[in-house]
């Protein structure tokens, strides 16, 4: 079964089902705090700012679920993830 990987890219969530944000299938969903909160670059260990990043990727996972219906696949938690072992 595919895999989609989740992150986080500039203010965004991200669902990315495929290679690379070029040739795969993604989504997008906006983190909702302002963007300035997502160029700090202690971001990680802003509790507030990680919590909006997990709920945007989630958001994305679900947008591309609900746009894919008849692809069967899971998810993985990828490196820019705040849940990512090491981020």
């Amino acid at each position: 079964m595919d895999r989609a990987e989740l992150g986080v890219d500039g203010n965004a969530g991200f669902a990315l089902l495929g290679e690379d944000f070029q040739v795969g299938e993604v989504e997008f969903v906006e983190i909702a705090l302002p963007l300035s909160d997502s160029h700090n670059p202690n971001r990680y260990h802003n509790s507030e700012w990680c919590a909006a990043a997990k709920r945007a990727a989630a958001a994305a996972y679900r947008k591309l679920k609900g746009r894919l219906p008849d692809r069967e696949f899971s998810y993985y938690i990828g490196p820019s993830h705040p849940d990512h072992l090491g981020a």
